[in-house]
C-alpha cells in the first residue's frame, strides 16, 4: 500500500519544521536528460553528437491539502508550501527543498508550482486543494567538484569544439586544471587560444 504522507524540507534553511502533505500517487516519475548537440560535418552521413553535460534530473508530484474535516482554513498549510518559490531575503534566492517519501528522497529547486482549490466554506475559506510541484534536481558545486575525475588522459584523444569553447575550459574537462591550457595550446599551434573555432579538431595530449 502507497504511503499517504511526503515532506518537504527547507535545506537552505534546516532550523525550519518540514512541511507534512498528503501525497499517494499511483506512479512517480522522475526524469534526467543528457545534452548531446548535433556537429556537422562534411563528408559524413550524419552528424556527429558530442556530449557536453548531465541537465537536471526532474521530478513531478501532485500533493493534496485537506482540512474538510475540521473546518479549518489551508492559508497557513498553503503558506508554508509558498515559500519554495519566493525570494529569500537572506538567500536572495528561493531556498533548497527536499521532498522525502517513502525510499524517495529528492533534493532541488521549485521550477514551477501550481494550486487548485476544490473545496471551500461558506465564507470562502479553502478546505482542499491540490498544488502541483515541479522540481529540478540542485547540487551545490563544490559537492559535484568533488566528484570530477581529475586524472589525465594516458593517451592522446581529440574533441570537436563547439561554441563558446576556450581551451582553459577544455583543460578543466579533461585535466581537471584549467591552469594546463598552455598544454593544449601547444599541441594544437594556437597562437589565440581563447578563439576556437566551433567543429576545430583539439588533440589532447596525455601530461
Amino acid at each position: 500500500m502507497a504511503l499517504d504522507r511526503a515532506t518537504l524540507t527547507n535545506v537552505s534553511k534546516p532550523a525550519q519544521p518540514s512541511v507534512p502533505v498528503m501525497f499517494n500517487p499511483k506512479e512517480l516519475v522522475i526524469t534526467r536528460n543528457m545534452l548531446y548537440p548535433e556537429i556537422s560535418v562534411p563528408g559524413l552521413d550524419m552528424p556527429l553528437q558530442q556530449f557536453v553535460r548531465g541537465e537536471s534530473r526532474t521530478l513531478t508530484a501532485e500533493l493534496f491539502l485537506d482540512r474538510s474535516n475540521t473546518g479549518d482554513s489551508l492559508a497557513d498549510d498553503l503558506g508554508k508550501l509558498r515559500q519554495f518559490v519566493e525570494i529569500d531575503s537572506d538567500l536572495h534566492a528561493p531556498p533548497v527543498c527536499l521532498f522525502a517519501w517513502g525510499d524517495t528522497s529528492f533534493t532541488g529547486v521549485m521550477a514551477e508550482f501550481s494550486e487548485k482549490f476544490h473545496m471551500f466554506d461558506e465564507s470562502g475559506k479553502v478546505l482542499r486543494a491540490r498544488v502541483t510541484v515541479k522540481l529540478k534536481s540542485y547540487e551545490a558545486a563544490t559537492q559535484q567538484f568533488k566528484r570530477l575525475n581529475k586524472q589525465s588522459p594516458d593517451r592522446t584523444k581529440a574533441r570537436t569544439a563547439r561554441a563558446g569553447d576556450r581551451l582553459d575550459l577544455i583543460a578543466f574537462s579533461e585535466y581537471g586544471d584549467p591552469a594546463l591550457w598552455p598544454v593544449l595550446a601547444d599541441a594544437n599551434g594556437l597562437e589565440r587560444p581563447r578563439l576556437l573555432q566551433p567543429g576545430t579538431l583539439i588533440r589532447v595530449p596525455p601530461l
